[in-house]
């Protein structure tokens, strides 16, 4: 049984700095220490570092009024299995804003069967209400780095249903922000791509994936990788966050990141597609060449992705470090519209 809390929301005055004002936006705790006309404290959120979409919600917003739509996301928080973050929880439900109160954030209490390190990632299991979170690896730190199956019930009531150790992959498991679950054929596959920090290039890789009713996860042996190269923003993680729509395409975030207060820089991209094909795994990887930019975040570190009922609108999950976690609707550009 899972308890449940929430953050305390609030607006601040209009007489705070520009950056205080976005974190009233955000509807979340002033920060120790800021004074303001009103006397209320707020602070932001903390760090989304992996999202999933879980619903879309009716919201009545008064007598009269039409109800709002709002969307509804499982995010994770990347603590680490230590003495200083050890209790604090691992997961979170955010729901889009219906109000100028912002984002509705509440923390999770759920009972995993080992303590998390690092989650950094959540991909949902297409038509089904369950996902996959995955531990980065912590660039080395971790010597049994785990995957965990979540699973949640029509009142969004999460539970954890397995784990299994991150299965042998076709390169050295150094820190994975990356993971997505594609379906092709009626079969599922398991997608992930290192972060690759100090280089713009990393490997996108696939291998099958089953899940069981009793909650058993089982990867493949054969794997099919194919590179990506972030063009911007400059000297980013090429693989920060990942999706899958329902045709296959493939939307990977790239964040550059140079330390807990930035300035950080993100991008969007369609990298690549899935594709059924007549070889062992049944299916491939297809890069997108050049990769098509959707949309610049500049100021923000964007580490996840997540599409709405596995299409568009797209979603971005922020771990800002020190300046807290943000949740953000893009807009997408391309060429042709």
């Amino acid at each position: 049984m899972m308890g449940r809390r929430f953050l305390t929301r609030g607006l601040l005055s209009a007489g705070v700095g520009l950056n205080l004002l976005v974190l009233a936006a955000c509807g979340v705790e002033r920060p120790t220490g800021v004074s303001s006309p009103g006397g209320s404290q707020v602070r932001a959120p903390r760090e989304f570092s992996g999202i999933a979409w879980l619903a879309t919600e009716r919201w009545f917003t008064g007598p009269g009024r039409d109800p709002e739509s709002r969307e509804v996301f499982l995010v994770c928080h990347d603590a680490r299995d230590n003495d200083a973050e050890r209790e604090l929880p691992r997961l979170a439900i955010v729901r889009t804003p219906v109000d100028p109160d912002g984002i509705a954030v509440e923390e999770l209490h759920v009972d995993f069967p080992s303590v998390p390190n690092d989650l950094e990632s959540i991909a949902r299991l297409p038509g089904r209400n369950a996902a996959l979170l995955a531990e980065s690896n912590a660039d080395g730190d971790d010597p049994d780095p785990s995957i965990y199956l979540a699973r949640w019930d029509r009142n969004l009531n999460v539970e954890i249903a397995g784990s299994v150790p991150w299965p042998r992959t076709p390169e050295p498991l150094i820190n994975v922000e990356a993971t997505a679950v594609a379906t092709a054929g009626g079969r599922d596959y398991f997608v992930y791509a290192e972060r690759a920090q100090g280089s713009d290039t990393t490997r996108i890789n696939m291998t099958r994936l089953t899940v069981s009713k009793s909650g058993e996860i089982t990867f493949g042996r054969k794997w099919t990788s194919v590179s990506f190269t972030a063009p911007e923003p400059p000297d980013a993680r090429p693989a920060s966050g990942l999706d899958i729509d329902t045709n296959g395409n493939l939307y990977l975030s790239s964040a550059y990141d140079p330390g807990d207060l930035g300035p950080f820089d993100s991008a969007v991209y369609r990298a690549a597609t899935v594709r059924r094909s007549s070889g062992p795994l049944g299916a491939k990887l297809v890069p997108v060449e050049p990769p098509q930019m959707l949309a610049r975040s500049s100021g923000l570190k964007v580490e996840g992705v997540a599409l709405v009922s596995g299409s568009f609108p797209i979603f971005i999950s922020d771990d800002d470090e020190d300046y807290g976690g943000l949740l953000r609707q893009l807009r997408v550009t391309m060429p042709g519209g």
